[in-house]
């Protein structure tokens, strides 16, 4: 039996007589085209950044408002242990304490008692928010007198020196939002 074998035709090149096959780099328009493209994702994201602001504010506003109500169920709560709960601020974040007494029989010598919560900036809300609680609102804080506390009593009514409703502005780049404090019933409420 013969067997045939077919020879393989040449191929032909498609491919321009004039293309070296080399890259020669980028034409003009290509370059624009990409800087064209570039503004307009440079202006969007600019754009975004106040409602961006805006949006952090915001979410820590409603972090420390719940927070405070926390403070005051905690208040209430740990009623037979000691006079009150305190929110204390600190530069990066607050923490929230109880106050015991240090003699439970006698009820006298309130001393900072255990930490109930610790909320850092960068982690629970955007790092550079400011809270600037105004001055009648606060106290020295009992776990450390440096720093300024919103303190809720026992009965959950938060401790003002007057019948006024206080504030607390939450503040970053210029944006703030206020949170109300009632006088007697220590209702927390985020406003603009």
């Amino acid at each position: 039996m013969i067997r045939a074998f077919r020879t393989r035709a040449p191929l032909t090149h498609f491919a321009s007589s004039t293309w070296s096959g080399l890259p020669r780099g980028n034409s003009a328009l290509e370059i624009g085209i990409a800087m064209a493209i570039i503004g307009i994702v440079v202006t969007m994201a600019w754009g975004w950044q106040g409602s961006v602001t805006k949006r952090r504010i915001q979410n820590a506003s409603y972090l420390i408002e719940g927070d405070l109500r926390f403070t005051q169920q905690t208040a209430v709560s740990t009623a037979g242990n000691g006079p009150q709960a305190e929110l204390c601020l600190r530069a990066d974040g607050y923490d929230i304490y109880t106050v015991v007494y240090q003699d439970p029989v006698a009820r006298a010598t309130p001393v900072a008692g255990s930490a109930v919560k610790r909320v850092n900036a960068g982690q629970e809300y955007a790092a550079g928010l400011q809270f600037t609680p105004d001055g009648a609102a606060t106290y020295p804080c009992t776990a450390d007198g440096s720093r300024n506390a919103i303190v809720y009593l026992a009965s959950g009514a938060p401790e003002f020196p007057d019948t006024n409703t206080h504030t607390i502005a939450v503040a970053l780049r210029g944006q703030t939002a206020h949170i109300t404090v009632r006088p007697t019933t220590g209702l927390a409420t985020v406003g603009p």
